[in-house]
Parts: structure tokens; C-alpha cells; sequence
């Protein structure tokens, strides 16, 4: 694998071992401990509050009494970590690992993936800042705050899903072809899908669908940059030329 091939293939694992590190420090975080301590929650309920719709769904999750001051700190203290380090690593990880699965080039659709993560970031941005807006002054919170943050929520997730599908059609475009990470990447989307029809039943598929297709596009990033692959021929996504030659590469990640 040619040196900067193989540079997106770290550069993957950075992000995503980075993007890892964030998730596990917002359960570690002194103002989350406090309120689990005291038997406030046993998580912040951090996705119910992204899709409330209303203020009198978001100010519901919160409780009432002290409880319902330590809530709204872990959610601040989550929140801030949100904006200042899990939006712009799983972002990089996105970006990167676009890179990645095109094996160096720049394509069209991998263009599009890097786009849709972009997209992702801003609606993120939109959603997290106003969701510290909300719980700024729970009690004066209005329903079109509620419908901005939820909105952009959306947004964010369907984006993740798209960029997981775009990925995706890389994976099965790039010579040699990655068939397992193309798989792994199909699943966001359809967890984005399952939990828009039930965000109540269902939220916790999209979760799930993301974190197996990430995890899987970092574990083959891993192993492509200890042992490169063989026969990794430029990809040349979309051409006709290629398709007329029949160059269907031998089977990769």
C-alpha cells in the first residue's frame, strides 16, 4: 500500500480511537457521577432529549427537586464536551475514513460521503447549542426551541446514514473491493430508518447500527495499516474504461 494509502488507514484509527475515548469520558464526567450517585439517573438521557418535540417532553426528563438541578448539569457537562470534542473527532473519523475506504482517491461518491459528515457536523452544531439553550432556562423554554434542536437531531442522524450508505457504495465500487466494511456500513442507515418509525422503541437500533459500522471500518482500518493489502490496485470508481475491462478486483476489506 502506497505510503499515503496507507496514512488514511492511521489516520482512521486516530479519529476513531479518539472518537472512543470522547464517549467513554461523558459517563466519566464528575457532573454525570454526582447525579448517578445520587440516584438521579442511571444515564442522562441524552437521545429522549434530542427528539423531544415539545418543552413539556424535555422538561419531563429531568425530574423534579435536586434532581432535577443535577440532570440538567450532567446534560450542560455533556453537551459542552459534545461541541468542543465528540463533534470534531467522529467527524474527522468520517472524513478519514471515507479516505480510506477509497483507498487514497477522491471519487465522486467519496466526495459525497465527505459532504454528507460535513452536514452531519453543522446539524450537530445547530442541535447541541440548542439544546444548552433549553436547559439555560428549562422553565422558559418554548416549543419551537424543542422542534429546532429535534429537527436538527434528525438531520444529523439521517446524514450519518447517508454517509455510512455513500461509504458504502465506495466499498463495493474501490479495486480491490471491501466487501465486509461496505456491509457494516449499509447497517446506520437502517438503524436511522427503524428508530424514525419508533424513536421510543427503536432509538437504540440506530445507535447500535452505528457503532458496528464504525467499529468495522476502524478494525479494517487497523489491519490495513499493520498489513497493507496486496494487489491494491487505484481505483478508478465509476469510470466506464473499468467497467468495460471487467475489473472487478479480488476481495478485500
Amino acid at each position: 500500500m502506497p505510503i499515503n494509502k496507507r496514512t488514511w488507514a492511521l489516520a482512521t484509527v486516530a479519529a476513531g480511537l479518539a472518537t472512543l475515548g470522547v464517549t467513554a469520558m461523558f459517563q466519566a464526567l464528575p457532573e454525570v457521577a454526582a447525579g448517578r450517585a445520587a440516584g438521579c439517573f442511571a444515564s442522562p438521557p441524552v437521545i429522549a432529549f434530542e427528539f423531544a418535540r415539545t418543552a413539556q417532553q424535555a422538561a419531563a426528563l429531568f425530574g423534579s427537586g435536586d434532581c432535577r438541578a443535577a440532570s440538567i448539569t450532567a446534560m450542560d457537562a455533556i453537551n459542552r464536551l459534545d461541541v468542543w470534542a465528540y463533534i470534531p473527532t467522529y467527524t474527522l473519523f468520517g472524513v478519514f475514513g471515507v479516505l480510506f475506504a477509497a483507498r487514497g482517491t477522491r471519487p465522486r461518491l467519496a466526495l459525497l460521503a465527505i459532504l454528507a459528515a460535513i452536514t452531519a457536523l453543522v446539524a450537530d452544531y445547530v442541535e447541541t447549542n440548542a439544546l444548552l439553550a433549553i436547559t439555560a432556562d428549562l422553565d422558559r423554554a418554548t416549543d419551537a426551541m424543542t422542534v429546532r434542536a429535534s429537527t436538527a437531531a434528525w438531520a444529523k442522524f439521517f446524514a450519518l446514514g447517508a454517509h455510512g450508505l455513500l461509504v458504502a457504495a465506495v466499498c463495493f465500487r474501490v479495486t480491490p473491493k471491501r466487501w465486509i466494511v461496505g456491509g457494516a456500513m449499509v447497517l446506520p442507515v437502517l438503524g436511522v430508518i427503524a428508530a424514525a418509525t419508533d424513536p421510543e422503541t427503536r432509538g437504540g437500533l440506530m445507535t447500535l447500527g452505528l457503532t458496528l459500522g464504525w467499529l468495522t471500518l476502524m478494525a479494517f482500518a487497523a489491519k490495513e495499516a499493520v498489513w497493507p493489502v496486496k494487489n491494491d490496485d487505484i481505483s478508478h470508481l465509476g469510470e466506464a474504461d473499468h467497467a468495460e475491462h471487467g475489473g472487478a478486483g479480488s476481495a478485500g476489506g
